[in-house]
């Protein structure tokens, strides 16, 4: 409720995003304010755009961009990626009729081969709270998503938090790879949403030379060694951040980043 109020204000200042990464909330301090979202509906009205999202989920669930994908048919193309069978399946029911849009069953890992991933059982945890719950929490540690219930959950004792935890054998791949399945060689905006994942996923993306012209990923879960490395990496490489409690985004700055292919 207060995020909306503050929202509504225009007032965009954030004290758990300025602990988690001040370097980048003392910086936007001193700029115009732009969501993610708003940067991207700009550069797709400009021309069309190649989206990686990684860590889609459903397409719905805390979605930036899902009902963006799918007004801007034709002038977005996109490589979708979910590692949970029961997201993944809602994701691509949810894209099915956009044939631009390449959903992927998989993690994304230095190596692929297959992982385990920990999340939550989303109808049992429904019925014991007596209220709905996402299965939008899903990470290759346990103990997060261990943590993350306690912290959104503390009627549960340890016990039925331990019941409430489900594990999934799923496909895994390199981002190298996904990309090329789904012939996209440069894309201009990546999303990643990884449950604590998020800062491995922005190094594999820099170090195999990827440089989106928008990026976003969630910064809540990441120890602060890795929040203050990855920002810092990213304005070293030329980018624009602006954060929030649980996301960090931003644009690349420069002569040649309007014009990026995709």
């Amino acid at each position: 409720m207060i995020r909306k109020l503050k929202r509504a204000a225009g007032i965009h200042f954030s004290t758990k995003a300025l602990v988690r990464n001040p370097n980048v909330v003392v910086r936007q301090l001193t700029r115009r304010f732009n969501s993610f979202h708003e940067l991207v509906a700009e550069l797709v009205a400009k021309r069309p755009i190649s989206i990686i999202q990684i860590g889609a989920n459903d397409g719905v669930t805390h979605d930036p961009l899902g009902e963006l994908i799918l007004d801007c048919q034709g002038r977005v193309r996109g490589l979708l990626i979910e590692p949970q069978r029961a997201a993944f399946g809602r994701l691509s029911q949810r894209y099915a009729h956009a044939p631009l849009i390449t959903c992927l069953h998989a993690a994304i890992d230095w190596e692929p081969g297959t992982r385990c991933i920990y999340s939550v059982n989303q109808q049992a945890a429904s019925e014991r709270l007596r209220r709905s719950v996402s299965d939008g929490m899903g990470s290759f540690e346990r103990r997060h998503v261990e943590a993350t219930l306690k912290t959104r959950m503390p009627v549960l004792s340890g016990h039925e938090i331990d019941e409430l935890i489900t594990e999934e054998v799923v496909p895994v791949t390199t981002l190298e790879q996904a990309l090329d399945g789904a012939e996209i060689r440069q894309p201009d905006v990546c999303l990643v949403d990884a449950e604590g994942f998020d800062a491995e996923i922005v190094r594999m993306t820099l170090d195999i030379g990827i440089r989106p012209i928008l990026i976003q990923y969630e910064h809540k879960h990441l120890h602060v060694r890795d929040r203050r490395s990855i920002s810092k990496r990213l304005i070293r490489e030329g980018y624009r951040l602006w954060a929030d409690h649980a996301d960090v985004w931003g644009q690349r700055i420069g002569a040649n980043a309007s014009l990026q292919d995709s």
